[in-house]
Formats: structure tokens, C-alpha cells, sequence
């Protein structure tokens, strides 16, 4: 098996411990001391996954190496606890405190340890086999559609959700800074039930099919109805040099018929709307080709430049759709426009942003969905 892929499933392993000591400790706050182990109140947890056969001498090996820092640990703080969590493929789930014969067995040729300080560590320590994967996944998708009245599809997503929040935690905070290295249930709580703040990393639903994951994440986040809000909605899309107008082209086409409301007379001026589009990385040339086809096809296009050469309008983009002017989408060129948009918005706004490799740093207080997608292409299949 590719040792990337098995490597890949060891970390989602941690984070599904992780999230399962968050949800079934619901007071406290775990702090995150690497991606490998976590610690709250008097406990330090290990947690290790071994999907590969092991002869028992392997597996000696792979529990020895995170053991023995669990005991330096211990030494420096006799007062915690120590847990070593983990799944070698082969041993059944179970959970076992050591004798000091059991772990010298382990140490082998380690001498550095003395007796008594053998004694006390094993009163503090307990290994914990584990299930596999796929249970403690389950186990996982169970405790958020119970916490959170979720159906297995909506839990599907908000596992990613929760999985890229506890990630952001340990990238963007070094180990000095343990500080930071927290969270907590209620810290998640807040991310679920507010809903304005959400992450979605595609390799956190490696377990669902990607139709799936597609058709779960359009049902959440993208479903219209007759009585949609008109409210500013603006996607953010990033897109690679080589990427065929064409294609950009068929996502502006399904934005207009699925998120704008400016098509019959009736409808009264309040309650039209319309999408802003921010194709993020596009070539200019490839931009105004765009524009150029969807112009050609009867189009109009308001991208609040009214002249060549002009400068930014912002009040020229923020035009009110119309029965009249016939707008069904408007474009964002760059991205110091968007900043600009967002200042001034004068309904509430909703950002939308689709990336393939790093979102884009935008500071925004209200609703702002991201989502990773392997290939632009995936994007028609979710809005």
C-alpha cells in the first residue's frame, strides 16, 4: 500500500481520536501538542496508527518509540496520566496496563530508566489497542449527527468541517505556542451552530464516495428555493493558467440559473438578485474572452468598469438588477475590487469560495463558506 496514503489515513486517525475525546469530554479543553498527541486536565494521550503486517517484534518496536516518550514526559510531570492510543493492524481492541517485566520487554536494550521510576510510570500508564479505522470513523460521523441533529450526509461534511478546524489549529500555531494549541466542544459548537465560518478539506471525506461528498455538499450549502434570500452572494473561484474558457463559462451559465432571481416582470425589484463571480487567478486574456463569448450570447456584463481605462466603480457593480437592464451575474476582476465590494455591501453578503490548492485571505464577518476541490470541473456538480 502506498506509504503516502497510509500516512494520510494515520493522521485522520489522530484527528478522529481527537474529535471523539472533544465530544465525549464535553467540558473540557484538549490541547493539541502535536498532530500525533493531545492532552487535557491530568492526561497526556499518544495516539499512533499502524496499518501495515508487523511480525510481533515490529510491533514491539512501533509501540516502544512513543512509550518511551511518554515516560520522559512522565518524569517531568509525575502528576499527569499517560496514554499511549494505538492501532496495530492485527491486534484486537483492547485496553492494558503494564508490568514492569511487560515493559522491559518493550525498552529492550533502553537502561536509562531506573527501577522505581518503572514502578511509578506503569501506575500512570495505560496502552489502549485500538479499533480500526473505519469503526472509530463511524464512531465519529455517530457522535456529530447526535450532538448536533445532523443526518449521516449533513455529519459527512461537518466532519471535514471539524477535522480543517483542528488542523488550521496545529499549522498555524508552533508547538512554543501551546497556548493557542487549544480547543474545546463548546469551541465547535460555535463553528456548527453559527454556520458562518466554514472550511471544507476534501481529503477529510476520503471514506465517501466523491459523487457523494458532491451531491452532500450542494444539498447543505447550495440548495434554492422559490423564497431564497436576495442577498449579495459572491463565489470565489480559483482557477489554474490552464484552465478552458469553456469551462468557466458553463459554471458563470449554472451560477445565473441557480443563483439569480431577475427574469420575469412580476418579480418585485427587493427581491431581485444576482451572483457576483471572482474568477481568482484567471489570465486576463482568458477574462475577457469570457466576457467577450457571454456578450456575444446577449449577455450584459457589469464588472464596474464603465470605460476603458477607468477606474473602479463601486457603485457602478452594485446596481440593482433589474427587469429593465437584464443583469443575471456580474464579474469581479481583482482582488483589491472584492475588498472594496465587501466594504460596502448594502444587503447582507454571503461569500462562497471554491480552491484547489489555498483559499483567499479575506477578512469578512459574515457567512463564508470554503470549500477544496480536487478540479474545477467538480464545482458545477456542488452549486
Amino acid at each position: 500500500m502506498d506509504g503516502a496514503y497510509i500516512a494520510l489515513r494515520g493522521y485522520k486517525f489522530q484527528f478522529d481520536r481527537t474529535i471523539l475525546e472533544l465530544f465525549n469530554n464535553s467540558t473540557k479543553t484538549i490541547e493539541i501538542e502535536q498532530l500525533q498527541d493531545y492532552g487535557y486536565d491530568d492526561y497526556l494521550v499518544q495516539v499512533k496508527y499502524h496499518n501495515t503486517d508487523y511480525t510481533p517484534a515490529e510491533q514491539k518496536q512501533k509501540i516502544k518509540k512513543p512509550l518511551v516518550l511518554l515516560f520522559e514526559q512522565f518524569l517531568k510531570n509525575r502528576k499527569k496520566r499517560f496514554i499511549l492510543f494505538i492501532y496495530l493492524k492485527g491486534i484486537a481492541s483492547s485496553k492494558n496496563t503494564l508490568s514492569v517485566s511487560e515493559l522491559d520487554s518493550i525498552l529492550g536494550k533502553i537502561k536509562k530508566f531506573s527501577e522505581a521510576d518503572k514502578l511509578d510510570f506503569i501506575k500512570c500508564f495505560t496502552i489502549i489497542y485500538a479499533d480500526d479505522f473505519e469503526n472509530q470513523y463511524k464512531e465519529v460521523i455517530q457522535k456529530i449527527k447526535s450532538s448536533y441533529s445532523k443526518t449521516d450526509e449533513e455529519a459527512e461534511i461537518y466532519y471535514s468541517v471539524i477535522s480543517s478546524h483542528l488542523l488550521e489549529i496545529v499549522i498555524k500555531n508552533p508547538p512554543a505556542v501551546s497556548s493557542k494549541r487549544k480547543t474545546s466542544k463548546s469551541e465547535i459548537d460555535k463553528i456548527i451552530l453559527n454556520g458562518k465560518k466554514l472550511i471544507f478539506k476534501s481529503a477529510y471525506v476520503e471514506m465517501v464516495a466523491k459523487e457523494k461528498q458532491l451531491k452532500n455538499l450542494n444539498k447543505l450549502f447550495f440548495k434554492t428555493s422559490l423564497n431564497t434570500e436576495p442577498h449579495e452572494r459572491i463565489f470565489i473561484i480559483e482557477v489554474k493558467a490552464a484552465v478552458e474558457v469553456k469551462l468557466l463559462k458553463e459554471i458563470v451559465l449554472i451560477l445565473k440559473t441557480k443563483w439569480s432571481k431577475n427574469k420575469t416582470k412580476t418579480i418585485p425589484d427587493t427581491d431581485r438578485f444576482v451572483p457576483y463571480i471572482f474568477f481568482n487567478g484567471i489570465l486576463e486574456n482568458d477574462l475577457v474572452r469570457l466576457k467577450s463569448d457571454l456578450q456575444k450570447d446577449g449577455y450584459v456584463i457589469n464588472d464596474g468598469y464603465d470605460f476603458m481605462n477607468a477606474p473602479f466603480n463601486i457603485n457602478s457593480i452594485k446596481k440593482r438588477p433589474t427587469f429593465t437592464n437584464s443583469l443575471f451575474f456580474k464579474f469581479i476582476n481583482k482582488h483589491q475590487d472584492l475588498v472594496k465590494l465587501l466594504n460596502n455591501l448594502d444587503r447582507t453578503g454571503e461569500i462562497f469560495q471554491f480552491f484547489i490548492g489555498t483559499p483567499s485571505p479575506i477578512l469578512f464577518v459574515g457567512k463564508h463558506i470554503e470549500i477544496e476541490v480536487k478540479e474545477i470541473e467538480d464545482i458545477k456538480n456542488i452549486i
